[in-house]
C-alpha cells in the first residue's frame, strides 16, 4: 500500500508541475517563464518522493514543493495573454488564485499526513490534489498546436 500511495502521489505532482506553464516548451525542455521554472522545481521536488527515505524526507519534499509553488504564485498563465475581456480576465484570475490557493493549502495537507506517518491521508489527499490539477489545466493551458 505504501509503493501505491507513493505511485499516485508522484503521479499527481509530475501533472501538477505543468499547471501554469507556457503553451510551449523550449528545444531544450526548459521552461520558458519563470511560473514554468517554479513549477519545473515542484514536480521536481515531488518526483523525489518515491526516492525519498522516510516520513520526514517525504515532508521536506512537500515543503519544497509548497515553496515553489508559492513563487509561482506571483505569475499568471500565459493563456491570460489572449484574454481580452477586462471582466473575463478578472474572474479568470481571481478563479486561479483559488485554484493555486486550495493546491497550496493541499500540499500543506500533504506534508502533515507524511509528518503524522499518515499514509491513508497522504493518499486521500493525493486524489484531491489530482482534482484540482485537471481543472486548473482544463481552464488554463492551452493545448499545443
Amino acid at each position: 500500500m505504501k509503493n501505491e500511495m507513493i505511485a499516485k502521489v508522484l503521479a499527481l505532482f509530475v501533472l501538477l508541475g505543468s499547471v501554469g506553464v507556457a503553451p510551449v516548451m523550449a528545444e531544450d525542455d526548459k521552461p520558458e517563464t519563470p511560473m514554468g521554472e517554479q513549477m519545473d522545481v515542484l514536480s521536481g521536488s515531488l518526483k523525489g518522493l518515491r526516492r525519498a527515505d522516510g516520513f520526514e524526507a517525504k515532508a521536506e519534499l512537500a515543503r519544497k514543493a509548497q515553496a515553489a509553488l508559492i513563487k509561482a504564485m506571483q505569475y499568471q498563465p500565459a493563456i491570460f495573454n489572449d484574454i481580452k475581456d477586462p471582466k473575463a480576465k478578472a474572474v479568470a484570475s481571481a478563479d486561479f488564485k483559488r485554484l493555486m490557493g486550495l493546491t497550496l493549502a493541499g500540499l500543506g495537507e500533504l506534508e502533515l499526513a507524511f509528518l503524522n506517518e499518515d499514509e491513508e491521508k497522504a493518499e486521500a489527499v493525493a486524489d484531491r490534489l489530482k482534482d484540482l490539477k485537471k481543472e486548473g489545466h482544463e481552464a488554463y493551458v492551452k493545448e499545443e498546436e
